[in-house]
Formats: C-alpha cells, structure tokens, sequence
C-alpha cells in the first residue's frame, strides 16, 4: 500500500474528521482485507465501502 493515501469518512451524511494515523490505521486494515480477495487488481488505486447498519 502507498504511504500517501486518502481516506474520507462521512457517517449519516457529515464529513468526520481524522487524523493521519487513524488514516493509515483504517486504510491498512481494509486493504488488508481486500487485496487478497479475487479480482481484486494488485495496482488497485481507489475502494470504495459502504456499510449500513
């Protein structure tokens, strides 16, 4: 994964603001999951999760 990324998170519609770290942290962990998963291309530049409860 890039050490240059961008993660946005917006929870019932308002933009929450994150600090770097917890950046890194949430974006290592869904990455984690999801590059093993087939189809998912190595060279991967954007995912996209949305989680409804």
């Amino acid at each position: 994964m890039e050490k240059n990324i961008e993660l946005e998170l917006i929870v019932d519609g308002k933009d929450i603001t994150i600090n770097k770290f917890v950046q890194k942290v949430i974006a290592g962990i869904v990455a984690g999951a999801v590059e093993p998963l087939s189809g998912v291309e190595k060279d991967w530049t954007d995912i996209e999760l949305t989680i409804k409860r």
